[in-house]
């Protein structure tokens, strides 16, 4: 058996997984991740009620991972495998959680992906992007299969309207770097709230009034489906991932109203003379719960795994 986990800034999910045979995950529990000092009394709370130890571990963290070790962005854990096995008597591997969803993505069936725009896919290389309570990126090779982690959620958010040129002035004074993830999030939507009506609101909160037709919440998501859009087509163009586009997360589910509409389609293709390559590249909004727990699983599974 295989211990997989997939360790968000606000859930964490931990399962068991075959190490061969159907990908069937049993055991599966979630925690607040906030309720938990740091991972050894997350994984110690689990593995109390487990009669026997699995025989290996696959954590998906939410940040970058460095070999044995990774820290993870939104709750400041830090993670070292070798004192993990040390600790618990097995050994583990360390996946950012973007690589592993996008491992992910090759055991997801289709009914849980919705086509929110067409195309002809080509090639083997796909852009994974998870917007949840950060912004993850990665890019899948399917023909290994190979997933290329990066952090891209921590480059500059490209400013272009009026409008968003006061939104970086107003994020540059809060934060000094304005980075993508703090505008395509869930702490994001309320930072860009923040600005537009000069006061506070969780992103629930904002999503309900948007539903409500209110038109700072309509606007403050506005700016975040523009500004994802236009990542989505510049991770495209960085490696040619032609075979499409994958959106994860809790908040890409949420906006998926915004992203159907022909706002998100016409700034996605917006990039002047290269408009008829993304015409081509499709868009899927994945709606498993748990894409990193397959992933993770799948890696597992793979004969170059080397774990700590």
């Amino acid at each position: 058996m295989i211990l997989v986990a997939d360790i968000g800034g606000t859930r964490a999910r931990l399962a068991l997984a075959p190490s061969q045979g159907p990908f069937r995950l049993r055991a599966l529990k979630v925690f607040k991740s906030a309720s938990f000092r740091g991972l050894i009394p997350l994984l110690q709370t689990y593995l109390s009620d487990l009669r026997d130890l699995p025989q290996r571990g696959v954590l998906a963290v939410a940040g970058p991972v460095e070999g044995p070790r990774a820290r993870l962005t939104n709750l400041g854990w830090q993670v070292d495998a070798r004192k993990l096995k040390k600790t618990f008597g097995f050994p583990f591997h360390l996946l950012n959680d973007l690589e592993a969803a996008a491992y992910g993505i090759l055991k997801i069936p289709r009914s849980q992906m919705e086509r929110i725009k067409a195309g002809r896919p080509r090639g083997a290389v796909a852009a994974v992007m998870g917007v949840g309570t950060g912004l993850g990126e990665a890019f899948l090779y399917r023909d290994g299969p190979l997933v290329l982690p990066g952090e891209g959620g921590h480059t500059e958010y490209p400013a272009d309207t009026e409008e968003e040129w006061g939104l970086y002035r107003f994020l540059r004074s809060l934060f000094g770097h304005v980075s993508l993830e703090r505008v395509i999030s869930g702490p994001g939507l309320s930072n860009v709230y923040r600005y537009l009506a000069g006061q506070e609101a969780s992103p629930e909160e904002i999503l309900a009034a948007a539903g409500k037709g209110e038109d700072l919440a309509l606007s403050a998501i506005r700016l975040v489906v523009r500004a994802l859009a236009r990542e989505a087509s510049s991770l495209v163009l960085k490696t040619l991932a032609l075979s499409g586009v994958y959106l994860l997360g809790g908040l890409a589910q949420a906006l998926r109203p915004w992203l159907l509409d022909e706002e998100f389609q016409r700034t996605f293709l917006a990039k002047g003379r290269l408009r008829g390559i993304l015409e081509k590249v499709p868009i899927y909004l994945v709606t498993h719960p748990s894409p990193a727990l397959l992933g993770a699983t799948l890696y597992g599974r793979l004969p170059r795994v080397r774990s700590f």
